[in-house]
């Protein structure tokens, strides 16, 4: 059995409010989101984890989309949000994707969903199309890295269920958390991540420019992206 753990939690600072109700065309960004991973042929359930004063809201729009939903109410950080949905979940494997990427394909979802048995961890990323520099604490660069060995994380990742939980707990208790994704908790337990690219189009909405952005690519792809 295969989970789906959606984060919806987040409080929007830096957009300004609650991103996953803003709407592109006649559908929120979370319905977008919700609506991708309900096509997936291989999740088996879908746990969303939300802030508890919009868990109604939320609970209506999956009502009125006809999708089946677990919901858990998330805490101040991300990944105590996607530990909460852990453990409401059934599956042996979970898939965890961020909300605030509603362009996400069900394809991409399915193949993380099918390389996780293989490897018990895996992570989408985008090669990138700039020059990655590191910096020394002044702000100064200390390296070069050439562009063949870097890549751009994104979600969905998935993971055997207990080693995530382990990496969860583990960050908990080291307080090793802050401005980590999933795919770093799990390497501080030294298992290897095996990297999927994922989508260029897979978006995360963070700043207001971001919907704007993702309006444009449905705008111009709309066949693809409803």
């Amino acid at each position: 059995m295969i989970s789906a753990i959606i984060t919806c939690a987040g409080s929007g600072s830096r957009f300004g409010s609650d991103k996953l109700f803003a709407k592109i065309k006649n559908k929120t960004i979370f319905i977008y989101t919700l609506e991708n991973f309900a096509k997936a042929k291989k999740i088996d359930e879908i746990i969303v984890s939300v802030r508890q004063d919009n868990l109604k809201k939320f609970q209506r729009l999956a009502d009125k989309a006809n999708i089946k939903v677990k919901f858990v109410v998330g805490g101040d950080e991300r990944f105590i949000s996607a530990l909460n949905g852990l453990k409401a979940c059934q599956g042996e494997f979970v898939v965890i994707h961020d909300g605030a990427r509603p362009i996400v394909s069900p394809k991409i979802i399915d193949l993380v969903a099918t390389q996780v048995k293989k490897y018990n961890a895996v992570m989408t990323a985008i090669p990138p199309h700039v020059s990655i520099k590191y910096s020394n604490k002044d702000g100064f660069i200390s390296d070069h890295p050439p562009r063949s060995v870097t890549w751009l994380a994104q979600t969905p990742q998935a993971f055997r269920k207990d080693i995530i939980q382990r990496a969860y707990e583990k960050a908990l208790a080291d307080k090793q958390h802050e401005g980590c994704d999933d795919s770093e908790l799990v390497g501080h337990l030294n298992i290897p991540v095996k990297i999927i690219q994922g989508e260029f189009d897979n978006i995360k909405i963070t700043l207001p420019q971001d919907l704007d952005f993702v309006r444009c690519l449905f705008k111009n792809h709309p066949t693809k992206h409803d």
